[in-house]
């Protein structure tokens, strides 16, 4: 009898971690294939960073995936029933691991495409990055920078942009005060997820280094040079000479792209068992980005990494009774750890359970986050 076939789409937060939680007894009990457009893990967390020049936030798959698990670098194009398309191939499954990555969100907002960078991927990032090299020296000694969307995404990368334009600015022979960095937020205030407490602080520090924040105004159009708001009943242009789009991310393009799976904004409602919720027991399943899971209030989660990969070490965990065609011994229930917001090395806001904390403290404990995944990956079973 042949083992069965277990395919793993992705190779992001939700991908490892499942990997990672299969038992060696699990392992030899069916043929384990991961398929990536990439032949590295990255950071998508840190993806900020890596926009400012930073090489270490990724690991390469070859060095971190458990032994006997196969490798295949392609795209992925659709999810069919029994089978996965890819632009190099058709691949078979008997059990699927659906935990392909983000995509940007742009509201259908004009000029988003066009005008603006988006960090959904590595290679996008070190795009990005060469991309702002280039502005900053095609400008004359004045540049404005702008961020669209005042969520934790856009507040890490302006943390990151308030430490890095200033080196930039000096290694081109430019006057770092020039530097303008401006956060456009539609919502009254920055950080919904935290505190007021904490996001005044967070504000407070922000201001001190010179960002210019612009809440309650809705972008209606993005130029090639402006912004274009609503504030206060009121249009208004916000000069840019190079502008972010972090307002908001969907599920992945593949999930839209495959009529077999049920899908809103390319995300697909899972059950307590991470299964699809018109598909259940069929040995699919739907992890991190693309998966939309709701809380007990009967709201979905908000994807994260921290929920990708307890979603993939849960489903580690209770593998070995699924490849038996039997149920979980227990459903997947999420417990967020705390939430902290770097901005830039040196701050950070963030609460873990009901203690809220901010400052230097709070930007080493990010560290140590980050540092614990990065080592998890590197022990091998």
């Amino acid at each position: 009898m042949n083992s069965p076939r277990v395919l793993v789409l992705g190779a992001g937060y939700a991908s490892l971690a499942f990997l990672k939680a299969l038992s060696v007894s699990v392992h030899k009990k069916c043929q384990i294939t991961l398929i990536s457009k990439s032949p590295l893990h990255y950071f998508s967390t840190l993806l900020h960073e890596v926009a400012m020049g930073a090489s270490q936030h990724a690991l390469e798959l070859s060095k971190i995936l458990p032994s006997g698990v196969q490798f295949i670098e392609d795209r992925v194009l659709e999810i069919q029933a029994r089978s996965v398309r890819g632009q190099r191939g058709v691949y078979a499954y008997d059990k699927l691991i659906v935990g392909l990555g983000f995509s940007s969100e742009g509201f259908g907002v004009h000029g988003v495409r066009e005008h603006t960078r988006a960090l959904v991927s590595y290679k996008e990032a070190q795009n990005t990055h060469q991309e702002l090299l280039q502005a900053i020296q095609a400008c004359k000694g004045h540049f404005s920078v702008v961020v669209c969307g005042g969520g934790f995404s856009g507040i890490e990368l302006i943390g990151a942009l308030s430490d890095h334009l200033p080196k930039f600015f000096k290694k081109y022979g430019f006057d770092p005060s020039q530097a303008k960095i401006t956060c456009i937020e539609a919502m009254p205030q920055i950080l919904p997820m935290f505190s007021d407490r904490l996001v005044q602080k967070g504000v407070a520090y922000l201001q001190s280094l010179g960002v210019h924040l612009e809440v309650g105004a809705k972008i209606l159009e993005c130029c090639p040079d402006r912004v274009v708001v609503q504030k206060e009943h009121a249009k208004q242009d916000i000069m840019a000479d190079f502008i972010f789009w972090t307002c908001g991310v969907r599920g992945n393009q593949v999930v839209e792209n495959s009529p077999f799976l049920t899908s809103a904004r390319a995300r697909v409602e899972v059950n307590a068992f991470l299964e699809p919720m018109d598909m259940p027991q069929q040995g699919i399943f739907v992890l991190g980005d693309c998966a939309a899971f709701k809380n007990p209030l009967g709201k979905f989660y908000p994807a994260s990494a921290q929920l990708a990969s307890q979603m993939g070490a849960y489903l580690g965990s209770q593998f070995g009774l699924i490849l038996e065609d039997k149920a979980p011994n227990a459903p997947f229930i999420f417990q967020e750890k705390g939430l902290i917001c770097s901005l830039g090395a040196r701050y950070a806001i963030g609460r873990v359970g009901r203690f809220n904390f901010a400052g230097q403290i709070a930007a080493w404990l990010k560290k140590y986050t980050e540092w614990k995944w990065e080592r998890s990956l590197k022990v091998n079973p």
